[in-house]
């Protein structure tokens, strides 16, 4: 069966059966684009600056149902024994760039997201908020209360379909963990640096055509949904630029959330905290690496890490994407 990658858009000019002219091709530029060069790499170890003919992997796009704004793609099978890079599926690509480009859910969404649920917001403080599985117990409150038949405000609901991507992500990544090793740290700089801008020319249709965008993958028999989009995710990856180079640096672990693999450090190129995270196919390497750091405590820089840089568009560092942790001993001692 070829895989399937589904566009779904909800709200704005698509609840209404139509979409933007500008905005609907925007977003097939960015998606085919990605779409292509994601399956090329996948086969290859590299993508192309330009799609030709030649490069072309033929993804085809298939007839969308009457009034529908479902746009579905089907991928060509990889054959068997054959000589790609990675035997991954597209949507395990796409969940890959994905979790290095957004960021994910923390206290301060969820709470943000809840604050005109008054038994949710309540139920979130009093039983979820300091848990180390806080994102995983505010899913299971709000399926519950959507399998009630409990009406939800749309931030609610919104949250609801981020968590669920967000967890889909995570399970998918951590299952092909040995295959997406194999991923070097400087492909992956470049993977993600390609698929940034990509990703803003998709998101052009949050303007009017849509207020929010699921991605939903199918390789398996099941359409699970891996990235969910709205407005305030896209205003997010619009005001930011992430390095295409990797960056080794001199840090402070200060938190660190084993669930979501988000945390907070100290170094000396940002002022006060800065946020940090480590992409879900990569937490069973670095993980216990920054456990440790953390245990430490203390207030030296103790700690150095690769990491893909996320700055503003003025240049200001706004967060870490932590790839590897480096030994410290042997960095200083000059054997690196």
């Amino acid at each position: 069966m070829p895989e399937e990658i589904d566009f779904s858009f909800r709200g704005g000019l698509a609840d209404d059966h139509s979409m933007d002219f500008y905005e609907a091709g925007r977003f097939q530029y960015g998606a085919s684009r990605l779409m292509v060069k994601l399956d090329k790499f996948r086969r290859t170890g590299a993508f192309p600056a330009r799609i030709t003919d030649d490069q072309n992997t033929k993804i085809l796009l298939k007839t969308q149902e009457d009034g529908s704004f479902v746009i579905s793609t089907l991928i060509p099978i990889l054959q068997a024994g054959g000589p790609e890079f990675i035997t991954t599926s597209l949507g395990t690509l796409w969940s890959y760039v994905a979790d290095r480009v957004f960021s994910k859910s923390d206290t301060e969404i969820i709470r943000d997201a809840l604050q005109n649920e008054g038994r949710l917001i309540e139920a979130f403080d009093r039983n979820a908020a300091r848990q180390a599985d806080q994102n995983e117990q505010t899913l299971t409150m709000l399926t519950e209360r959507i399998g009630a038949g409990e009406r939800l405000t749309q931030t609610a609901f919104d949250l609801y379909e981020r968590l669920l991507a967000e967890k889909e992500r995570s399970v998918r990544l951590e299952a092909e963990n040995a295959e997406l090793r194999r991923i070097t740290p400087e492909q992956d700089a470049k993977l993600i640096s390609m698929a940034a801008p990509l990703l803003k020319d998709m998101g052009v249709t949050m303007r009017s055509s849509a207020s929010s965008l699921t991605i939903s993958a199918n390789d398996n028999g099941n359409n699970r949904p891996i990235i969910f989009l709205n407005k305030t995710m896209v205003k997010e990856i619009n005001t930011s630029v992430v390095d295409d180079h990797l960056t080794l640096i001199l840090v402070r672990i200060v938190q660190y959330n084993v669930e979501t693999g988000w945390g907070k450090l100290r170094t000396n190129e940002a002022k006060g905290l800065l946020s940090f995270n480590v992409p879900s196919d990569r937490k069973a390497d670095v993980q216990p690496e920054l456990l440790d750091a953390l245990d430490r405590g203390g207030n030296r820089l103790d700690t150095y890490v690769e990491c893909l840089m996320v700055k503003s568009t003025a240049g200001l560092l706004q967060r870490m994407v932590i790839l590897a942790v480096r030994d410290l001993d042997m960095l200083e001692g000059g054997d690196f």
